[in-house]
């Protein structure tokens, strides 16, 4: 299998300067988004956890087709830079996730490290001593899976693509012990998907890739009560994958963009609310720019409102008052495909990497980082 497939299709699952960002990007991207201090590597569908001690960690990625990443640096929003980890990854990751666990250690399961399959390793971030730990393996390999922190501070992996087919299996990963243990399926195969921690404890996995060239608007409830799925009644009203999810501050779950089984060609610009209490799905007004790859790329502000920065040149604002998206000014210049958005301590978003196709039709990651301000 070639990378180029893992970038075009294992999602079927995203001024160069030293770390120490002595160099700042000057240009001022507009009022509320600003250019900042650049990565020391380009990088896209990496993943950035932030730490209790309010730094951001920003481990592994891709730079271009190909070219896999080992290395991890911290942000520091204090000083607005990046600092270098001498310690690496044990493996080169792309499209793994990252969970912080209550202990304030990371988690860091799965992806791609090679152009053969995924990965099952895992391995721990231990803040302390800025060093990663290898742990017990994964029971399945996988890329494009989900990895949700449950209330009792286990982590519920679903999903995702190992190599030959899409899964359904399910696992729980326990601090305590640091290993992994399979629990109950999926009623559906799904890659790419989406998974949101509700205020109840459960777990909305919505749309996903369930076969090649085959997406779906179903949803699903994960009950950690049970360790068991149930599939809802109600579906979205786009099939989709590559979207994004996320909690609203009265406890309903905003689910935005993606694509339907055209992939680049079928990028959705639809939004919908689901609500928990009616277990249903209400339609929004649209977003401004169609999005896809956009996942980890929303982000509920002080405010209430969401930021949703990846996928596009642009970003937007939904207001969940009215149900609508207005942009924000100015532009990344960069589509930013698999980028990554963290709301900081401070309230402010820092949003990092991300790719964009070139003339040539490559995969080419940026290096650049930006602060969204309100």
């Amino acid at each position: 299998m070639k990378v180029q497939f893992l970038i075009v299709a294992f999602f079927v699952s995203i001024l160069t300067t030293a770390c120490g960002g002595q160099s700042l990007v000057t240009d001022n991207i507009s009022q509320n988004l600003t250019g900042i201090a650049s990565l020391s590597k380009a990088r896209a569908a990496h993943s950035a956890t932030l730490l209790r001690d309010g730094t951001v960690l920003v481990a592994g990625g891709m730079e271009r087709d190909g070219v896999l990443i080992d290395d991890a640096a911290l942000f520091i929003p204090s000083e607005d830079r990046f600092e270098k980890i001498d310690s690496k990854l044990s493996k080169k990751r792309v499209s793994h996730t990252a969970t912080l666990l209550p202990d304030g250690r990371v988690l860091i399961a799965g992806g791609w490290s090679s152009g053969s399959n995924p990965e099952k390793t895992a391995e721990i971030f231990m803040p302390e001593t800025k060093t990663f730990q290898k742990v017990g393996d994964l029971s399945f390999r996988r890329s494009g899976h989900s990895a949700t922190l449950l209330g009792n501070g286990k982590v519920l992996i679903a999903g995702g693509f190992d190599g030959e087919r899409i899964l359904d299996t399910a696992e729980i990963f326990d601090p305590k012990t640091d290993s992994f243990t399979t629990v109950g399926r999926l009623s559906t195969p799904i890659n790419v998907h989406s998974a949101t921690l509700l205020k109840n404890g459960k777990i909305l996995f919505t749309g996903g890739e369930i076969r090649r060239g085959e997406t779906t608007a179903a949803a699903e409830i994960f009950s950690p009560e049970t360790n068991s799925f149930s599939v809802l009644k109600a579906k979205m009203s786009d099939a989709r994958y590559k979207h994004d999810s996320i909690l609203l501050g009265d406890g309903k779950v905003l689910v935005t963009g993606g694509s339907d089984h055209r992939d680049f060609r079928g990028k959705l610009k639809s939004a919908e609310i689901f609500d928990p209490a009616k277990q249903t799905f209400t339609k929004t007004k649209d977003m401004l720019s169609p999005r896809f790859k956009i996942g980890s790329t929303s982000v509920l502000l002080e405010n209430g409102m969401v930021l949703i920065a990846g996928g596009s040149a642009s970003a937007e604002i939904f207001d969940p008052k009215t149900l609508s998206f207005s942009t924000v000014s100015g532009a990344v210049r960069k589509s930013l495909h698999y980028s990554s958005a963290t709301r900081l301590t401070d309230g402010r978003v820092l949003i990092i990497g991300g790719y964009e196709f070139i003339a040539s039709g490559e995969p080419t990651s940026t290096d650049q980082a930006w602060i969204f301000k309100i």
